[in-house]
This record gives structure tokens, C-alpha cells and sequence, in this order.
């Protein structure tokens, strides 16, 4: 007999779990655990993990890749970024070239530019910008091996390989006042590439570690922070092209309904307390048992 009550009352949980479960979105349960690639930072909209997030949890143009030491990378224009650090309030994001980051980890010294790793950063303007105090690093090849005294300095932090495939590397800011000269001393390609940190006087303090450092970019998404604060996840419809707010009973254009919310905790609430009743009753079915 107390077997059969066991088995009853797990009978009865299974069926309103199934109810109440059966009540929520499928949209919403994708869409309502955040990921991570590993490295602990926390991967939500308008990014999502190929692989491990549905598209329409994201917006389009912020997929995210995972690589083999557990570091999100976003891909702009065939080039790949490390993700360093994601502001959702402040909608920017922290990264640097993944090319240079790998081929160049073990040296923090100086950064080997001579097989041309870096490239001219193209930004898929409708979704992402450079912010406002980012500086950019001008970058030449196939300079002079011979510089003249003032041009040296643009050398600091650069290593080159024995090849010397690129020939002499000079890394000036836009505005220095010496690119000019520069450009005239070197004969091979001109790379301009976004970087954090100036130092304001034109030069760097160390140009390798300020290429490693990357840049920060702001993105343009869909604003999340009304559908989320009305207990909804954001996510996007691909077929209508639109923004949707996905809440626990369907999708929504903005946010979700309060009420319909609340309907959903307190239907949780009623399975909560009949779970409590029955494991109430059983035991005290158990104990007349025992009694008699």
C-alpha cells in the first residue's frame, strides 16, 4: 500500500509539472540560460554561441565562435577578434586580433608584425563603431633598414622575423607629426589598424602591448532593457526581420504582459503547494500504517 501511494503522488507531480512546463514558450526556455565559451563571461543578446545558442536568441552579425582555449570570438570581415570583455549597460565591446593575440602570446615584449597578420579593420557599419576616444595606428612595411635618428623610436616594441619577409615595421599614430617622413622611408603595404590607450604626444609607450590591447567597439541592437525588465528574453524573428520579447507564454513585439506573468507564477505556486499536500498526505498515510 505505501508503494502504490509513492507512485501515485509522483503520478500526480509528473502531470501538473507537465502542465505548467507545457505553458512556457519554447522561444523563452532557448533563449533563458545565458552561455559562455568558458572563460566565464557571460554570453546573452544581441550575442549568441553558434553551437550552442539558437540564431533567434541574437541579433544578426553578433555570432560568436568559441575557440580552443575557451574565449569568445567575434568575426567582423573574415578577420577574428578575441573577445576580452562585454558592457551589456554600456553596449561596448573589448577586442583584439586574434591572429596577433595567439601568434604572439609568448612574447610580451615585443609583437612580430612582419607577416602581415594585421589588416585593415572594415566594420559592418550598421552594427558596430569605433568609440569616440579610440586612436588609430598607422602601420608601415618594407621600411629602410637605414632610419634616420627620429623615425627609430616607431620601432619600440616590434620584432621581426629572421626572414624579414615585411622588411623594417614603423607603427606611427594618424596624427604624427613625423608619418609623413615615415611613409617616404617605407616602400610596402600601409595598414591602419583601431587601438586603445594613446598616450597623446604621438607616440606609444610600448606599440606591442597597445596592439595586443585592441579596441573597444560600440555596437547597434535593439534596445533589450524593456523586454527584459517584464521578465522577457530578447531574441529575433529572422522570417519578419524584427525584434521580438520572448515571454513564457508566446512571443511578444516589445515586452511581456505583466499579468499573464503573474498568472504563470502563481500557477507554479499551486504546483508547489499541492507538492507539499501530497508529500503531507503520504506521510501521514505511511504513519496510520505503521500505527495499525
Amino acid at each position: 500500500m505505501k508503494n502504490q501511494v509513492s507512485c501515485f503522488c509522483v503520478f500526480i507531480l509528473c502531470v501538473l509539472s507537465r502542465k505548467v512546463l507545457a505553458k512556457v514558450d519554447h522561444f523563452y526556455k532557448n533563449c533563458s540560460v545565458p552561455e559562455t565559451c568558458g572563460d566565464g563571461q557571460t554570453i546573452t543578446f544581441p550575442f549568441y554561441i553558434r553551437g550552442k545558442q539558437p540564431s533567434f536568441c541574437g541579433y544578426p552579425g553578433f555570432e560568436i565562435s568559441c575557440n580552443s582555449n575557451g574565449n569568445p570570438v567575434l568575426n567582423l570581415h573574415n578577420i577574428d577578434y578575441i573577445i576580452h570583455e562585454i558592457s551589456y549597460n554600456n553596449q561596448f565591446v573589448w577586442v583584439s586580433n586574434a591572429a596577433v593575440s595567439e601568434a604572439n602570446k609568448a612574447n610580451a615584449s615585443c609583437i612580430n608584425l612582419s607577416s602581415h597578420r594585421i589588416q585593415n579593420v572594415s566594420l559592418p557599419e550598421d552594427r558596430f563603431a569605433l568609440l569616440s576616444n579610440q586612436s588609430e595606428l598607422v602601420l608601415l612595411y618594407n621600411c629602410n633598414s637605414s632610419l634616420p635618428g627620429e623615425l627609430i623610436r616607431y620601432r619600440d616594441g616590434i620584432c621581426e622575423n629572421e626572414n624579414k619577409t615585411a622588411g623594417t615595421v614603423l607603427a606611427l599614430v594618424r596624427n604624427d607629426p613625423n608619418l609623413e617622413n615615415a611613409s617616404r622611408a617605407c616602400s610596402g603595404d600601409r595598414v591602419v589598424a583601431p587601438v586603445d590607450v594613446y598616450a597623446g604626444n604621438g607616440a606609444f609607450s610600448n606599440i606591442g602591448e597597445v596592439i595586443k590591447r585592441g579596441f573597444l567597439l560600440n555596437w547597434t541592437a535593439s534596445n533589450c532593457s524593456v523586454c527584459e525588465e517584464s521578465g522577457g528574453r530578447c531574441g529575433f524573428n529572422a522570417s519578419t526581420y524584427l525584434f521580438k520579447c520572448f515571454c513564457t507564454d508566446r512571443p511578444r513585439a516589445q515586452q511581456c504582459d505583466l499579468a499573464n506573468g503573474r498568472i504563470t507564477k502563481v500557477a507554479i505556486a499551486i504546483v508547489a503547494t499541492a507538492i507539499g499536500i501530497l508529500i503531507f498526505l503520504a506521510f501521514c498515510f505511511r504513519e496510520k500504517i505503521f500505527i495499525e
